[in-house]
């Protein structure tokens, strides 16, 4: 039979409850400004009523559960988009890394250094075979020597640097993923009664968006509690173990798994943008600067070997055989065998004498300066146009460039090819980056903490704390009036 004692118990249990409550809604307030914090609810349930012959008597209420309030789809938008937003934002400091190297357009570029060159040799044209006008057009050509050189050098640092930066990216997932692990099993054991864990699930997705953004593609939730962990298509958390993950050199940088020969496909986030600038973006903008050079040196060569000096033969006639007809002096301006951007240097005669530098293309004709004004030329379409005449079918193998494209469209279109990637980058990280905050927005709107929501429910908490201790109160004056009976 119900009694004083079972009220008092009911009263009891709605003290405690209200209480745990109380104290779960201050946690939320307390965190109201935490990041990756989920708001908590007491779930509340009936307790087993007592069954009696005149019907089921109620016993007060008991917590279920404390539950944190997450969406794990709208996780999943999130990471994705915010993912997306680091790696073309990654995507476009790379290369907006590059476009400082070039730094287009400047006096100090190598645009500039090429117009000063093809200017020394319009300055050689007025004055054939004139010394100081020779020196000036060796000390021009080796400043595009030392322009190319330093452009390659700078290049070749910034992909090494993002080789770095990617190793200490892998490290940073591998610690990241450590953790999850270890929280995994903590989860799995507090979790083991059946009630949820909130705030160590919060710390989790914290470490869970972290790894999102630098490069796993995924997290999937478990049916004990934790999470698994993958990169591409290869799990690298697996509940309370985690696999390391290692960055591999050779032709082409890949990730894999330690242990594991395969490579890594699938990647996302800034592990991506860095791995496809190592092995795509800085390949290809230097393959565009070795074109360019190797185009320079087969080209200039082509006009400067055929050329005289003012007083002939600039090596004393040793190759010049008279019964074949003039042949040029066959000096090299440019070696022959530095075909690229990082290894392109005057030719030895240039470099130890700027006297064997031609300006016409006959023998002994002090004011001929043919040469000198086809090697200005090639600044324009025209002079390009009469040198793809020249060679005719042998242009495409010797300079490498489509028709109608001069040196300068080749290193302007080289230019403005990085400048469009990495308006396209931005432009993309921003979209994302929208995406992103409105997918943040979203779930915020079911996990975070709205003060005046959580003020209401305090007042409501607070009521019942008051109502469940006038129950006490109401059976305390109860058992007084029966003592007084009595």
């Amino acid at each position: 039979m119900p009694g004083f004692g079972s009220i008092l118990s009911v009263a009891r249990t709605a003290i405690t409850v209200q209480q745990t409550a109380i104290q779960t809604t201050s946690h939320n307030i307390a965190n109201a400004q935490t990041p990756g914090y989920s708001r908590q609810r007491v779930e509340m349930s009936p307790m087993m009523p007592l069954v009696l012959p005149f019907g089921s008597v109620g016993m007060g209420v008991e917590i279920a559960d404390i539950a944190r309030l997450r969406d794990t789809f709208l996780d999943g938008s999130f990471r994705r988009d915010a993912a997306a937003t680091d790696a073309y934002g990654m995507r476009r400091d790379l290369l907006g890394e590059i476009e400082s190297i070039l730094s287009e357009p400047s006096d100090s570029a190598l645009s500039a250094t090429l117009d000063a060159f093809w200017n020394a040799w319009a300055d050689l044209s007025n004055n054939p075979g004139n010394p100081i006008s020779q020196g000036v057009v060796r000390h021009r050509g080796q400043q595009v020597v030392d322009m190319f050189s330093s452009t390659t050098s700078r290049l070749s640092d910034l992909a090494n640097r993002t080789r770095e930066r990617l190793t200490l990216t892998v490290g940073e997932i591998n610690s990241l993923a450590e953790q999850v692990a270890r929280l995994n099993g903590e989860i799995s054991a507090a979790e083991a009664s059946g009630n949820q864990a909130p705030d160590l699930r919060d710390a989790r997705d914290r470490l869970c968006d972290q790894l999102a953004r630098l490069g796993v593609s995924r997290a999937e939730p478990q049916q004990d509690g934790s999470v698994a962990i993958y990169v591409g298509g290869m799990a690298i958390v697996s509940g309370n173990r985690s696999r390391a993950l290692e960055v591999r050199g050779g032709t082409a940088v890949a990730i894999g798994l330690v242990g594991d020969p395969d490579p890594m496909i699938g990647v996302s986030g800034a592990l991506a943008a860095m791995v496809d600038f190592i092995n795509v973006d800085s390949v290809a903008a230097q393959s565009r600067l070795d074109g360019l050079a190797r185009g320079l040196v087969n080209g200039v060569n082509e006009y400067h070997a055929s050329g005289w000096t003012a007083s002939g033969d600039a090596l004393g006639n040793s190759n010049w055989n008279p019964l074949l007809g003039p042949t040029g002096s066959r000096v090299n301006f440019f070696d022959t065998a530095s075909l690229t951007a990082g290894t392109i240097s005057l030719s030895a005669e240039v470099l130890n004498d700027p006297t064997v530098i031609a300006s016409g293309d006959v023998q002994n004709a002090p004011g001929n300066n043919n040469i000198a004004l086809a090697l200005a030329a090639l600044r324009d379409d025209g002079g390009m146009d009469a040198l793809r005449t020249r060679l005719g079918a042998n242009f495409g193998a010797v300079i490498g460039f489509p028709p109608g494209t001069s040196y300068a469209e080749h290193y302007r279109q080289t230019v403005t090819d990085v400048g469009v990637q990495v308006a396209d980058a931005e432009n993309q990280r921003v979209v994302f980056d929208a995406m992103a905050t409105q997918a943040d927005a979203r779930r915020m709107s079911v996990a975070g903490v709205s003060m005046d929501e959580e003020l209401t429910r305090l007042m409501q908490f607070q009521q019942g704390y008051s109502a469940a201790a006038k129950i006490i109160g109401t059976v305390d004056e109860m058992m007084q009036t029966l003592i007084q009976m009595v």
